[in-house]
């Protein structure tokens, strides 16, 4: 997993928000304080988290596959059996075996028994007599498959490495579900910074709107224009009001998408909007012809560091290695024992007496060779199994070659958008200077008498429209931006990237 800041806060911070975790304070807010307490309480992060430690849960039982394993049994017969022929038996047995990751096991044990022997006697010749006998020995030896599940192939092996890629996959997209955070977090982060913009404008309209309307009234009150003039600044003043009552819901909207990507609680003042402490980029600053230019030549490279592309690129090689082991488990079973064995035993000695016995050489030692064929009539759940994977495997590519496709797809036209857009961002700066000295030259020419009122409104709500079209187009921009930032993998990686980061950054990296 990325030793990134992002993680780092996550796991000190525990497996979720602490119970009793204080609520987050609205009205002051800083792109990166959102951020590190999103980082804490965003739901798709914390159920991300928990996938990733099952995946990490997956490759340790995977693992378990190739652990040794030590067994011991103990056994104790006491009194006669039943056909006379020996009393009191005792042995205890171990085996040690040690798995490999190419499919053989090798084992060696031992046993250590002692039982007594009833030799009967003939009544009247010779009396029946008890022989202890002691009995020692060891074995080793090693079992593989010779054709199926044998080799890199075999099936614990090909367990252990989907586990073990699948993980790395899931730690990835991890990752890229802080990148999505973040994504949508500074999208409506800067689109809560914008409806508020647009609120003071309007608020500003609403003003003048009725500084407007009292400035007809009176010059009706001294007779300098009819009565009727009155409804014209009325109407003009209530569209005003419409817009600026509308700006207000705007804002309650964005700030709860800001509330619902962060995911934590949060407190507001009553009749108070958030205070921005970060300035609003200039989309007319940016030097974007020549990081639009380096995007555009390297959109493969960039797209292909992404987080998204990676980690669905990982699980398609998962799936490969399953398909590959498939494939190849398709063979006919065939597998092979060879042991060793040494043993000795000696008769009326003590009880447990082992050392004497094992040096016996008697019977001494032994080799046993076992090899078994299954030929199946039919082998379809193999090939079954194979086309399963293959199938699976296949997808996963399509999926990765659309990935790869439909992300260039949306970095050109971004590009393309994002150059278009900026250029009538800084026409329409343009405008709005223009149609404010529209406005108050028709300002000055009604007050002279030689232009109407329905000029001087025609131009303010041009003026006010231009103002509003600024800002509508910046959050265009900056949304596009984003996005852009996002497939071509542009998101913090580090700590110190964290907090030097800045999305406004058009420098090639």
């Amino acid at each position: 997993m990325k030793k990134s800041i992002l993680i780092i806060l996550l796991l000190a911070a525990g497996f979720g928000p602490a119970k009793g975790q204080q609520a987050f304070n609205y009205d002051s807010l800083s792109i990166l304080r959102v951020l590190l307490y999103g980082l804490e309480s965003n739901y798709n992060i914390r159920i991300k988290r928990q996938i990733v430690g099952g995946s990490q849960g997956q490759v340790q039982a995977n693992k378990g596959a190739f652990n040794p394993s030590l067994s011991f049994t103990g056994y104790g017969y006491y009194g006669t059996d039943p056909t006379v022929t020996f009393f009191d038996s005792y042995y205890v047995s171990g085996q040690l075996v040690v798995p490999t990751r190419f499919g053989a096991k090798f084992y060696t044990g031992f046993k250590l028994s002692t039982m007594t022997e009833i030799i009967s006697g003939v009544p009247n010749y010779y009396p029946s007599t008890n022989m202890p006998v002691n009995e020692s020995g060891m074995w080793a030896g090693v079992t593989m498959p010779l054709l199926r599940d044998f080799g890199r192939n075999n099936s614990n092996n090909i367990s252990l490495r989907v586990a073990t890629m699948m993980n790395q996959a899931q730690n990835i997209s991890f990752s890229d579900e802080i990148s999505v955070f973040i994504k949508s977090t500074l999208s409506s982060y800067y689109n809560s910074y914008l409806r508020l913009k647009v609120f003071r404008i309007l608020s500003n309209a609403e003003k003048d709107a009725k500084e407007y309307l009292a400035a007809i009234q009176a010059m009706i009150d001294d007779e300098q224009i009819p009565k009727s003039e009155i409804f014209r600044a009325k109407a003009y003043e209530t569209n005003i009001n419409q817009q600026f009552s509308q700006s207000k819901n705007e804002i309650n909207k964005s700030l709860y998408d800001l509330v619902t990507s962060v995911g934590g609680v949060g407190n507001i003042s009553l009749n108070a909007y958030p205070k921005f402490l970060d300035s609003l980029p200039d989309p007319a600053t940016f030097p974007w012809e020549s990081y639009a230019d380096y995007v555009y030549r390297n959109a493969d490279s960039l797209i292909a560091r992404s987080n998204y592309f990676k980690s669905q690129k990982l699980a398609t090689g998962a799936s490969q290695i399953e398909m590959t082991g498939a494939k190849f488990n398709k063979r006919n079973e065939m597998t092979l024992d060879l042991r060793y064995y040494y043993f000795g035993s000696t008769a009326y000695q003590p009880f447990s007496d082992f050392t004497q016995s094992f040096s016996s050489d008697s019977p001494g030692s032994s080799v046993n060779l076992t090899l078994t064929y299954k030929l199946p009539i039919a082998n379809d759940v193999q090939r079954g199994q194979y086309l399963t994977k293959l199938s699976a495997y296949e997808s996963n590519n399509i999926q990765l070659e659309k990935i790869r496709f439909d992300s260039k797809m949306q970095v050109y036209q971004l590009i393309t958008d994002l150059g278009n857009l900026i250029t009538i961002y800084k026409n329409q700066i343009e405008l709005a200077a223009l149609e404010k000295k529209t406005w108050e030259s028709e300002v000055q020419k009604f007050k002279m008498g030689i232009s109407t009122q329905i000029n001087v409104i025609n131009t303010y709500m041009d003026y006010n429209n231009a103002l509003l079209n600024i800002e509508n187009a910046r959050q265009t921009i900056i949304t596009k931006v984003v996005m852009l930032k996002y497939l071509i993998g542009d998101f913090p990686g580090t700590s110190e990237q964290l907090l030097k980061y800045n999305p406004w950054d058009f420098s090639a990296k």
